[in-house]
């Protein structure tokens, strides 16, 4: 499907962008007021200093010309996106109603939490609500999903159309107009969309024939770094033409994102410095992380992500981890290199081994896992309780004081699972919540709150899983669930 590119110099954000997350941190995460100002980030290792920009290889050029002039002030236009997806390269392996089952009935959304960069759709004059509130604009619209970005929230239709609100500095909606209000996200007429992913800048959409498009862009430690080798910015949905076989399933991290393929490889992109993208990205050669490549995995049955880690689990039942470790967020034993901060590639986490995990998700330092029985594990970092594991509860060995080297918080070092829930059917992590949905339809949340996330009408943590509750919830059953890193929705009817 056509689409339009923005494109500019490369580099930080400016005042306004600087002004909409300067309550986030890396356009996510809020720092705890009771605890230190800014949650934890990598330490110089996963958070490089800025480096200096690749040069662009010289093309040969005809020997009676002289060689044209560099201008650097003019920014390269990009190259025009596709009229429409490219063919795979390979036949068709699995069907795309392989694509793994959502809940067939739709609903209407609710949300709560903080909205001042318009990542609640109630309205510049509605900033932020202490308990579940539905979403005015698409009322009259059969809602099957809703996906939480860092500052932006996506509706998926029952029909394939796409609703956005919420931050558009780095074009994430995929539209223009206004930020504050759901409205269509352009360029995607004929396209049934059928799953979506967001990072913090940027929006991806799986259609039903298996094709992936996405908008917005990818960010680094030093501010935008691009959509791809040739775009900044890409205000449209364009199609990703990267894969060979069709893609069934999708997940995103803070920067960068993973796709499973109909035949269970998986490929990963994005921002890569954290090692989230299960390979080694040279710094100097950054770039090159914006192409989709394939890693060395077979048979994978899910994907997730946090905000810098990443999983896979096979259909054998095997989970996977890489990415960033600072808080033992990847669930990964001293055998298996738990003690790095940084793992690069796909690793076995053994303490998972026989939990028959269908589910995994993280936020920025934390990850929870669902079983096939329903249990929820938890892990990482939990100094805003983001594991829902009290410590009072857990043996001294359970509990580690990680850091960044100015300050120490405590982490839950291997996967621990979360007594007193009923069985889960389906989970989402935000930056530093959760919120994790019964099979007959109640929710439950805890972790960090003092954004009002919660949805328990408190600006304060919540130590371990609990109900929500609200008028507008009263007599409804919750179908989906997603998490940001300021807010909350859910999908209810």
């Amino acid at each position: 499907m056509a689409g339009t590119q923005s494109v500019g110099a490369r580099g930080g954000d400016d005042a306004a962008t600087a002004t909409k997350r300067r309550r986030v941190e890396n356009g996510r995460a809020v720092a705890p007021k009771a605890k230190p100002k800014a949650a934890a980030k990598p330490k110089a290792a996963t958070k490089p200093k800025a480096a200096t920009k690749p040069k662009a290889a010289a093309k040969p050029r005809a020997a009676a010309k002289p060689r044209a002039a560099k201008t650097p002030k003019e920014p390269k236009q990009a190259e025009a996106a596709p009229s429409g997806p490219a063919p795979f390269l390979k036949s068709r392996v699995a069907p795309v109603h392989a694509l793994a089952e959502r809940p067939g009935r739709s609903g209407r959304v609710l949300v709560f939490g903080n909205g001042d960069c318009g990542q609640l759709g109630l309205g510049e004059d509605m900033i932020e609500r202490k308990k579940p509130y539905p979403v005015p604009g698409i009322a009259d619209v059969e809602i099957a999903d809703v996906v939480c970005g860092g500052l932006h929230t996506m509706a998926l239709a029952a029909d394939g159309r796409l609703f956005s609100w919420g931050c558009n500095d780095q074009k994430a909606l995929g539209r223009g107009g206004d930020e504050f209000a759901a409205a269509a996200v352009e360029g995607l007429d004929g396209v049934r969309v059928v799953r979506v992913a967001c990072s913090d800048s940027a929006t991806f959409a799986l259609a039903d024939d298996g094709h992936v498009y996405a908008w917005g862009t990818f960010r680094s430690a030093e501010g935008i770094m691009g959509f791809s080798a040739t775009v900044l910015v890409q205000d449209r949905p364009v199609a990703i033409n990267a894969f060979r076989e069709p893609i069934v399933d999708l997940c995103a991290g803070v920067d960068h994102a993973l796709a499973l393929s109909a035949s269970g490889k998986v490929y990963a992109w994005g921002y890569g410095q954290q090692g989230q993208l299960g390979r080694l990205v040279m710094e100097r050669r950054r770039l090159h992380g914006l192409t989709p490549e394939r890693l060395r995995l077979h048979d994978v049955h899910h994907i997730g992500c946090g905000s810098y880690h990443s999983f896979a689990v096979t259909r054998a039942g095997a989970v996977y981890a890489w990415g960033l470790n600072n808080f033992h967020q990847l669930g990964l034993a001293p055998a298996e290199g738990g003690a790095a901060e940084i793992v690069y590639e796909p690793t076995a986490v053994s303490a998972l081994a026989d939990a028959r995990i269908v589910r995994i998700s993280g936020g920025e330092h934390h990850t929870i896992a669902l079983s096939a029985d329903g249990r929820l594990f938890a892990f990482g970092r939990s100094d805003s309780h983001q594991t829902g594991l009290p410590f009072a509860t857990l043996p001294a060995d359970a509990v580690d004081s990680a850091g960044d080297g100015e300050s120490h918080k405590k982490a839950i070092t291997a996967p621990t699972p979360l007594a007193g829930l009923p069985p889960i059917a389906d989970f989402a992590c935000g930056s530093n919540h959760n919120i994790a949905l019964t099979a007959d339809g109640h929710a439950y949340t805890w972790g960090y709150g003092e954004m009002l996330q919660l949805g328990n009408g408190e600006e304060a943590d919540i130590e371990q899983p609990t109900l929500l509750q609200g008028q507008k919830l009263d007599g409804k059953t919750v179908l989906r669930a997603s998490a940001g890193g300021q807010h909350t929705a859910v999908l209810a009817a």
